[in-house]
């Protein structure tokens, strides 16, 4: 008898823990701006790829980079990616204030207004920019001009492919001359 009870109230602080979680997540993402607010006056510091010239100017005000992570409503290993690593880059404190972080469902309807000022759908800015596999992560310094990428999947190593990117494309956000910045610069990009 007192096993069973052991057992559940194990499972009740289980439950308690993952509702508070779950509360503590929804008020974090229902409310973008207040958690945030200081490096992130206008734009919001993880969404869709909606306003490209709202996000370049951001960028460019605050010298940080771009990463668009390109995925598929089929792709299942484009679900683990978001769920496993850029969904809880939003909650971590380490990539606050480094990036903006867009998203492009290449099958999805979404659009986004161009840096032209015209409206363009995700699946055509995707194939503007090369991506012709998911997943797919592109780093964009505030010029516009592509500093690195990460295609396909491998979970145990993602967050340290995330994580050097992430570092190189800070570096080139301030300063695009070193070799290694220049890397995929004949790559598709933007011209803001």
């Amino acid at each position: 008898m007192a096993g069973c009870l052991m057992t559940r109230v194990r499972a009740s602080r289980n439950v308690a823990s993952m509702v508070r979680g779950l509360i503590l997540a929804t008020l974090f993402v229902g409310a973008p701006g207040a958690a945030m607010a200081a490096p992130y006056d206008e734009v919001r510091f993880v969404d869709h790829l909606n306003d490209l010239p709202a996000d370049f100017a951001w960028m460019q005000e605050h010298q940080k980079p771009m990463m668009i992570f390109f995925n598929a409503s089929y792709c299942g290993y484009c679900r683990m990616i978001d769920e496993e690593f850029i969904i809880p880059m939003r909650l971590k404190p380490k990539y606050q204030g480094r990036l903006l972080i867009r998203r492009v469902q290449t099958d999805g309807e979404r659009s986004v207004i161009g840096l032209d000022g015209e409206t363009v759908g995700h699946p055509q800015i995707a194939r503007q920019l090369g991506v012709i596999g998911v997943p797919f992560v592109l780093f964009f310094a505030p010029s516009g001009e592509r500093i690195a990428s990460i295609s396909g999947t491998a979970p145990g190593y993602y967050n340290v492919y995330l994580d050097r990117k992430l570092d190189l494309a800070e570096r080139c956000a301030k300063d695009m001359s070193p070799a290694e910045c220049r890397e995929e610069i004949d790559e598709p990009g933007f011209n803001p």
